[in-house]
């Protein structure tokens, strides 16, 4: 008998929790939202205002016909185009950002030229096309030129592939490839929104996977035309038949399958339990461990460009660019995440520069040296590329 009553006791409270857990899924849930931020499923995969409203404006240039003039580019994600731009961030004939000047069609004799490829921190967000570091070299160091190929958000797997397109062709002496360590985990996704739940970006990339033998195999973005990406984030299927295999989405499959489409979906307990569970796994230091896969696919892709170079007879340099966040857990820790990494790529041959400890030694505090959004201001370009010139010419 008391047995009897202990299990219709349990019941009961089940029965509570369970009604409270859907009243609360209804009442808290309905718009995907909880205490201002997403909560899976991520049907679709937006995961703040500025990503909708940059899908509207999307939307909205196809519907009047003048989608060409985005930045989509089938091959690389993104990029910036040549000829293109306005006001202090215009590019070249080459998609170069123009600095003092344009990027001479033709090397002249005795100069070097400098292809820089990489993200924000090399194509210098938030500083005027004379104040990025590679403008500043171009202008102060005799008898080199640099032709700055860097472009906002990109992974090294899109510098790679940039530098395949429109560097080489170039003819460079040297190819410095710029890397942000605070990015490296962007060569793990197709979309970066997956990787950072606040980017303002909606745009689609490629990828390169390791197969087994340890060779790079790309896949293509999955957006092969600008119509595909508003495609893509309107259609969850379609969206999961395209990128259900990228390792933010397969690592938690059950927060992007379709609203409605798990018996989860209807409980608040779940779905929290669900968006805490997808936020997980996003340290930036197994990039830099080569017993990682994601450490082993960052050293493939440098080792490949770096190979290319050689090939062709052109200088490679790894250059680390740390963000602010970077430095401040150098100062603390003593040491960088990814210095050690560094040190092996020295020991393989490459060259290797390091501003970090330049900018660690400035006086006044790393603040100044930042713009507002995190890259580097007009004073922390000065900096690197005084450090960048002092390395090759000592």
């Amino acid at each position: 008998m008391r047995a009897g009553r202990i299990a219709l006791r349990l019941a009961l409270v089940a029965g509570l929790l369970w009604a409270a857990d859907w009243a609360a899924n209804r009442l808290f849930l309905t718009d995907g939202w909880f205490l201002g931020r997403p909560v899976a499923p991520f049907d679709p995969p937006l995961f703040s205002p500025s990503q909708r409203e940059a899908l509207a404006r999307l939307e909205e240039r196809l519907r009047a016909g003048t989608g060409a003039e985005s930045k989509f580019d089938p091959e690389l994600g993104w990029c910036n185009r040549p000829g293109s731009g306005f006001g202090e961030y215009r590019y070249d004939w080459a998609g170069a950002r123009i600095g003092r000047d344009e990027l001479p069609r033709t090397k002249a004799p005795g100069v070097r030229r400098i292809v820089a490829v990489g993200c924000s921190m090399t194509h210098g967000e938030e500083v005027g096309a004379h104040e990025s570091w590679c403008a500043r070299l171009d202008a102060e160091l005799a008898g080199w030129e640099v032709a700055n190929l860097g472009v906002a958000a990109y992974g090294i797997d899109q510098a790679l592939l940039r530098l395949r397109r429109d560097g080489f062709a170039l003819d460079p002496d040297e190819v410095w490839l710029g890397i942000l360590p605070a990015a490296g985990l962007r060569v793990t996704t197709h979309f970066r929104p997956l990787l950072d739940h606040w980017s303002l970006d909606v745009a689609f990339k490629p990828r390169f996977v390791l197969t087994q033998d340890g060779s790079l195999e790309l896949v293509p973005s999955p957006a092969a035309s600008i119509e595909d990406v508003s495609r893509l984030l309107r259609d969850q299927r379609r969206f999961l038949e395209r990128l259900g295999d990228d390792t933010w989405v397969a690592r938690a499959h059950l927060a992007y399958a379709p609203r409605g489409s798990s018996w989860l979906h209807a409980s608040f307990a779940a779905r929290i339990l669900l968006t805490a569970w997808e936020r997980t796994g996003r340290s930036l230091a197994p990039c830099f461990d080569e017993g990682h896969e994601f450490g082993r696919l960052y050293t493939a892709l440098v080792r490949a460009m770096a190979q290319e170079c050689a090939a062709r007879g052109v200088a490679f340099r790894l250059i680390l660019l740390p963000g602010l966040d970077d430095l401040e857990e150098r100062g603390a820790a003593g040491r960088g995440y990814w210095e050690d990494w560094a040190e092996h790529r020295r020991a393989e041959g490459m060259g290797v520069i390091d501003v970090g400890p330049v900018l660690l030694r400035e006086e006044g505090g790393l603040a100044r040296l930042f713009a507002p959004q995190g890259h580097y201001g007009a004073e922390g370009s000065a900096v690197v590329a005084r450090a960048l010139a002092n390395a090759l010419v000592p």
